[in-house]
């Protein structure tokens, strides 16, 4: 055998002795591991493990500027549950007592599987709580709701001044041509990164910049 047949023989036995690229795990990208603190902008976030109403669920719990909010998931972390909104300490209220409670008994939820390309819509009903008066108000999901999974991604990201990679991240896009957003969601921390425009221009960027435990 000639030399360029061996080393096109010794390539292709390579080949087909490497182990077959892993497909991105949509449904993983959701994933909410209890214990993950980190800062994004001014909010700290920490995910914990906790009951929400009659359920198991995993809260996203987002704090700053004397705000508080705690966002309810299932345990796969695609169904959003609900919320729970504290008094705003800067107006006077009480950052430790819940002032308005959203539940809900449709939930949003993004699809247990997607491949890039996929669209999908979100909705969802309940009920909104208000605690100081006891009043009740039934309520439709208000968040972006028809979505296009972009595809999969690692994403890069300044994290305690150096680079990090969030390899497999699910990048999605959601809105129109007038109101829009990205979004990019990485197992294990949910939601790193996100951008909302305003036709095409960026209005708003957040994004995780610094990890205290994972």
């Amino acid at each position: 055998m000639n030399l360029p047949r061996l080393t096109l023989a010794l390539s292709l036995a390579l080949a087909a002795a490497a182990p077959a690229a892993q497909a991105g795990d949509f449904a993983a990208c959701f994933s909410l591991k209890p214990g993950v603190a980190y800062d994004a902008g001014r909010d700290s976030v920490r995910i914990v493990r906790e009951r929400f109403g009659e359920r198991d669920a995993i809260a996203v719990v987002s704090s700053g500027d004397g705000v508080k909010t705690a966002t309810y998931y299932d345990p796969s972390g695609r169904a959003l549950l609900g919320s729970v909104q504290y008094g705003i300490a800067d107006w006077g209220g009480d950052a430790s007592k819940p002032a308005i409670t959203e539940r809900y008994a449709q939930t949003p939820q993004f699809p247990a599987s997607a491949k890039p390309g996929a669209k999908f819509r979100l909705s969802g009903a309940g009920q909104r709580i208000t605690h100081n008066d006891g009043a009740t108000q039934d309520i439709q999901y208000d968040g972006f709701d028809d979505y296009v999974f972009v595809g999969f991604e690692d994403l890069e990201l300044p994290v305690d001044f150096e680079p990090r990679k969030f390899p497999g991240t699910c990048h999605l896009k959601a809105g129109d041509a007038e109101n829009s957003a990205e979004f990019w969601y990485a197992p294990g921390f949910g939601r790193v990164k996100f951008v909302r425009y305003m036709g095409k221009e960026p209005l708003m960027t957040l994004q995780l910049d610094s990890i205290k435990s994972e």
